[in-house]
């Protein structure tokens, strides 16, 4: 018995190009596809791209000034919550920053990373008040959930100008977390 070497290449990559293909569309349409609709649909969600592997999402993200960074991650939560069940969740949101944004950060990054290591996380809103009542022309906000601290930094006249600052509560604990979600 002879055995043919053309058909069996030819089935094998058939097969190969078929799971792999059919892993691609499942990606895109069933995972990927219905978290990029969410946050696009979000209020001040210019782009989303989302990229889903076993065990994290990453998000990137392009954002108007003064986006609730907590609630739409509670909303993605919620409403994607089984897609996203042991999977973590990291924001990649592009820098929209000016030097005068940069120089606020600058000035606050110090009083809110002692607050951060301190645990004391209500100074961080009175901190950013103070900074912000100095600087008029710019708004600063910061908002907590369960595992992050939000900071959001935003010029009044320019509404492109922005930078978002996501801090991780275990790396004030000395656990040393990333910047996911």
């Amino acid at each position: 018995m002879k055995i043919r070497v053309l058909p069996i290449v030819v089935t094998a990559a058939l097969s190969l190009i078929l799971l792999l293909g059919g892993w691609f569309m499942y990606r895109q349409t069933a995972l990927e596809r219905p978290v990029e609709q969410m946050l696009a649909k979000y209020p001040g969600v210019t782009s989303a791209q989302a990229h889903i592997t076993q065990k994290q999402a990453v998000l990137k993200l392009d954002l108007e000034s003064n986006v609730d960074l907590r609630g739409m991650i509670a909303q993605l939560r919620k409403e994607q919550g089984s897609l996203l069940e042991g999977r973590s969740i990291k924001l990649d949101i592009a820098d929209h920053s000016t030097p005068e944004i940069e120089q606020l950060w600058k000035q606050a990054s110090f009083s809110v990373a002692e607050a951060m290591a301190n645990k004391r996380y209500t100074m961080i809103p009175d901190t950013l008040a103070e900074i912000q009542s100095e600087n008029n022309g710019y708004t600063i906000s910061s908002d907590m959930d369960d595992r992050y601290v939000y900071v959001a930094l935003s010029s009044a006249s320019d509404k492109k100008a922005n930078k978002y600052i996501i801090l991780p509560l275990a790396a004030a604990t000395g656990t040393g977390g990333q910047s996911n979600a």
